[in-house]
């Protein structure tokens, strides 16, 4: 018979930290985030792939923080109790693992957030407590409607309107990913016989996915990084710097891509570097926040040559890629 565990030490000391993270994010949050984050240019040109598993434990605002505390502390203590630390933390890490470089890697964005690896809690939990027939174990256990009702209300309208205008956007297809994973998790350690080579597979694979983040040429963002695009080509002249200045002024910008080409968006830098913050394919716009007077180079994707310089001269400002 399995012994219960009394006390979820590996659930507390997520809660804690995430805890921590977001009270030092209240007070400074630019330098938290600069430390955490998964921002493209540190994320590759400084090789910190470790940014995979840290920028998940920030947080966009104190509803997504409390959303996911916690569920953290009911799944996560649900499981550490039958089944100890080690599987909880196996299940909650691969799940944010797996799912953060799956994310970076076709959806091109990184997550902020652990509600990967809650989904991955909540994905075994089913398999864990699992009722015939299969959707019972929704209905019947109020836990389980709960966070699944959490999961689906960003789908509504009005929620997704609102997350837009915080500047965020809930990743669906990473929390079905986490809940796949979860319930894997639970179908090889609960179900297959324990020799099963199918535990070693869910055991290496956040693992090999993380080291695949080291070296990623088939990544656009990879090569957008690494690659330093021409400043000056005869369509544009980028060799330009971002300006010391007595006051920063705050400036939106919304960059339109209306040619048929992907385009990158370049910050420079003081020194006059680029620095790498998003790309859009033809017909896709974005906001950024920047400052007036900070120059932006837009470059080809697939060239990597400049395409059009600009400087941010407003406050609001729609700048129409041609």
């Amino acid at each position: 018979m399995r012994t219960m565990q009394s006390v979820p030490i590996a659930t507390i000391i997520i809660a804690v930290l995430i805890t921590i993270i977001e009270v030092l994010s209240l007070r400074n949050r630019g330098r938290v985030w600069a430390n955490l984050s998964a921002e493209w240019t540190l994320l590759y040109a400084h090789q910190q792939p470790w940014r995979i598993v840290t920028s998940p434990f920030l947080h966009h605002d104190l509803v997504q923080f409390f959303n996911n505390l916690v569920f953290l502390c009911l799944f996560g203590w649900q499981v550490e109790r039958k089944h100890g630390s080690v599987k909880m933390l196996g299940i909650f890490l691969g799940a944010l693992m797996t799912n953060h470089v799956m994310c970076i890697t076709f959806m091109h964005d990184w997550i902020v957030g652990i509600s990967l690896g809650v989904c991955g809690l909540f994905g075994f939990s089913l398999i864990d407590n699992h009722r015939t027939p299969w959707w019972t174990t929704l209905t019947h256990r109020p836990l389980h409607a709960l966070y699944f009702a959490s999961l689906i209300g960003p789908l509504i309208p009005f929620v997704a309107d609102m997350q837009k205008t915080q500047g965020f956007r809930t990743s669906h297809m990473s929390h079905i990913g986490g809940i796949l994973y979860g319930l894997a998790f639970g179908i090889v350690f609960l179900l297959i016989p324990h020799k099963s080579h199918w535990r070693w597979a869910m055991i290496t694979l956040p693992f090999l996915l993380f080291a695949s983040q080291f070296y990623s040429p088939w990544q656009i963002e990879w090569r957008l990084v690494t690659k330093t695009p021409t400043l000056l080509t005869s369509d544009a002249d980028c060799k330009l710097k971002s300006m010391e200045q007595d006051v920063y002024v705050p400036a939106l910008v919304t960059f339109m891509n209306a040619s048929t080409k992907k385009t990158a968006l370049y910050w420079l830098d003081y020194e006059g570097r680029p620095e790498f913050y998003f790309w859009l394919r033809p017909g896709d716009s974005r906001d950024q926040q920047t400052f007036i007077g900070h120059p932006w180079c837009i470059v080809n994707v697939d060239s990597r040559e400049a395409l059009q310089a600009f400087l941010v001269a407003e406050e609001n400002q729609i700048v129409t890629i041609r």
